[in-house]
């Protein structure tokens, strides 16, 4: 009988976009894979307690981990430029406002909250919620402002909000680095090499444009149901670094 490992994954286009084969069964590999689909939030604290074999995981999460719990893989990482979260807020606020605005991010250990915390140290009142809650919290007026990730960039303004800092943009301009969000921690118990040559195929298969059930699988977890925005995350977020 086959081992099995757990996947935990974000719902995310370019995250189904990467392992979309290998959940539909088109890649083989010398394993059975049971995928699990979560936000960022719950996926660092999945990694935190150790309870998913293979997870995507926030990179700050991943050096907070004990030593020897996980390793990354050289593959299926979100990095990259012009690919940050978003602060936006229903109008433009002065940095004297922000700092004590109520301003929601999608995790404690998330990229999002680094970012936000770079480009603005002296935020007091912060508050967690799933990210999917981000938008719609900060229109009802439930908070003054967010840190949007994902797909989100996209439709913010379907919200009627505007975007006051693109904080990926402000770490690169001032470190001259990629944004360094996330990527995909493996337990020592799962073989690496198997793992990383299938994820490649995954991804190959996925560009190529040969997988029909695809699209309906990246569509069936998207939090944006429309086609185009689906691409246009894709697009953006499963780049040359995803790959390597």
């Amino acid at each position: 009988m086959k081992r099995r490992f757990t996947v935990a994954i974000s719902p995310c286009p370019n995250d189904t976009f990467l392992w979309g084969a290998l959940a539909l069964g088109k890649v083989r590999v010398p394993f059975a894979l049971d995928f699990i689909y979560e936000d960022i939030q719950a996926l660092n604290q999945i990694a935190a307690q150790g309870s998913a074999d293979i997870v995507k995981l926030s990179f700050l999460q991943y050096a907070l981990l004990p030593k020897g719990q996980y390793r990354l893989l050289p593959v299926g990482a979100a990095l990259g430029y012009g690919v940050g979260p978003l602060l936006v807020a229903r109008q433009p606020l002065s940095r004297e406002a922000l700092r004590t605005a109520r301003i929601g991010i999608p995790g404690w250990h998330t990229t999002a909250h680094s970012l936000l915390r770079f480009f603005l140290p002296e935020a007091q009142n912060l508050v967690q919620m799933r990210y999917d809650r981000l938008m719609p919290a900060t229109a009802q007026g439930e908070i003054d402002a967010a840190v949007i990730i994902h797909e989100s960039r996209f439709t913010y303004a379907q919200w009627g909000l505007v975007c006051l800092q693109d904080l990926g943009a402000y770490w690169t301009e001032r470190t001259g680095y990629p944004i360094p969000l996330g990527g995909v921690a493996v337990s020592p118990k799962v073989p690496r090499r198997p793992l990383i040559r299938a994820l490649r195929r995954s991804l190959y298969l996925a560009q190529k444009g040969t997988i029909p059930d695809l699209a309906p699988y990246i569509s069936e977890y998207a939090q944006e149901m429309d086609p185009t925005v689906q691409q246009a995350h894709i697009d953006l977020y499963v780049n040359r670094f995803t790959y390597n």
